[in-house]
């Protein structure tokens, strides 16, 4: 059995891995553009700060990926997908036979369609090769504007100031992760932040970027009338599905890959997973989902029924070392609401009909433990309201 896999993210990897377990026989490679090996993502921010080398998050050295079998075939684009003859072609021209074919393709950063977007120190945070550009560009440099509070906007932006920078986020919304905080979880966590040296201009956009002699980033004009004063932007505006080939193939496409709770595409013995697949209406673009969805995918693939019918979205994270838990509703309407907050903290349970629906932590590791184990029923709900009252 032949099995290729386009996109070596963590859905491409975990998939291999998988198919591996139930496999030990068949031939698997990898081909994506990367030029390297499957690495941590999330951890890009602390390579950004130079907090730590390339090779203490690539996850697999290429001795494991020799010790299982598993071909990597880096700086390699697909360009077309025969699904009669069962064939990927590589730009060079290169023919890859499959019986089995993964799309873990990814998404690529959102550019918006502003005035001078293609300004040089106008960038996107990605991958290995965009966080060195940005590093480089920022030593001659003293101001940067992040475009985007979310959960990567803020991991940047807190950076780039450790690079010495003076950092403003600039962000649409009236406060900082819209998605995962109410707006009191979302003002105080920019409290804390304000008092790291972080600035923010919210409830604003970008109108364009202006240049000096057309070519360098100067300033930044917002649609408010504002203007700001920055050497470089970084985009951190979120993703979209890196579905192309997917579309030129002629498979289902919608916000991502359209998928069914087993992987698979309209397509016979195509899958697809991670953040180019939709399921069931939704494109998660998260780390832990793109894990589930690959282990999914590698399962059916390599002949093991698996279904997959959705994740809990759930953040457990620090934002610039300050302890976030995000699960579930987090609106209060027509919720029993629970809240305690003070100058570092913040705590919220919100409940229908005596069952935990959402909760939020900000600031408190220990009642996150708590709230993630209410939210996942191994924990009652009184537990965490004691945790509320302390």
């Amino acid at each position: 059995m032949k099995y290729v896999i386009i996109g070596n993210g963590t859905a491409g990897v975990d998939a291999a891995l998988t198919i591996r377990k139930n496999d030990p026989l068949g031939e698997i490679s990898i081909i994506t553009e990367a030029e390297n090996l499957h690495y941590y993502r999330p951890r890009l921010v602390e390579y950004l700060a130079n907090e730590v080398p390339l090779e203490k998050f690539t996850l697999y050295k290429p001795e494991f990926y020799a010790e299982k079998n598993i071909s990597n075939i880096l700086n390699t684009r697909i360009t077309a997908i025969d699904p009669a003859e069962k064939t990927v072609t590589d730009e060079k021209g290169v023919v890859y036979h499959y019986d089995r074919l993964l799309l873990a393709t990814g998404g690529n950063p959102f550019v918006p369609p502003v005035q001078g977007i293609d300004h040089e120190g106008v960038f996107t945070l990605r991958n290995v090769a965009d966080t060195d550009r940005i590093r480089d560009f920022s030593t001659e440099i003293e101001s940067i504007a992040v475009i985007g509070g979310g959960l990567l906007g803020l991991e940047t932006a807190n950076s780039l100031q450790k690079l010495g920078k003076k950092v403003t986020i600039i962000e649409f919304a009236p406060w900082l992760l819209p998605r995962q905080l109410d707006r009191t979880g979302g003002e105080l966590l920019q409290k804390m932040l304000e008092d790291k040296g972080l600035q923010f201009i919210l409830n604003d956009s970008v109108a364009s970027i202006d240049s000096i002699g057309g070519r360098f980033v100067e300033q930044i004009s917002l649609k408010s009338g504002k203007t700001l004063k920055a050497d470089a932007v970084v985009l951190s505006v979120g993703i979209r599905c890196n579905c192309e080939l997917a579309r030129t193939t002629g498979l289902s496409v919608n916000n991502g890959i359209v998928v069914n709770d087993h992987m698979e595409t309209s397509q016979k013995d195509i899958y697809a997973a991670g953040d180019a697949a939709e399921h069931n209406n939704v494109v998660y673009g998260l780390w832990n989902v793109s894990k589930e969805q690959g282990i999914a995918a590698g399962l059916n693939m390599s002949g093991v029924q698996a279904e997959y019918k959705g994740s809990a979205i759930s953040t457990i994270l620090k934002i610039t070392g300050i302890d976030l838990f995000s699960a579930g509703v987090i609106s209060d309407e027509g919720n029993t609401v629970n809240t305690s907050v003070d100058t570092s903290s913040y705590k919220k349970l919100l409940m229908k009909e005596d069952s935990p629906v959402g909760a939020i932590v900000l600031g408190d590791r220990e009642s996150i433990k708590i709230a993630q184990k209410v939210m996942n029923r191994n924990a009652s709900v009184e537990e965490f309201l004691k945790h509320l009252k302390n």
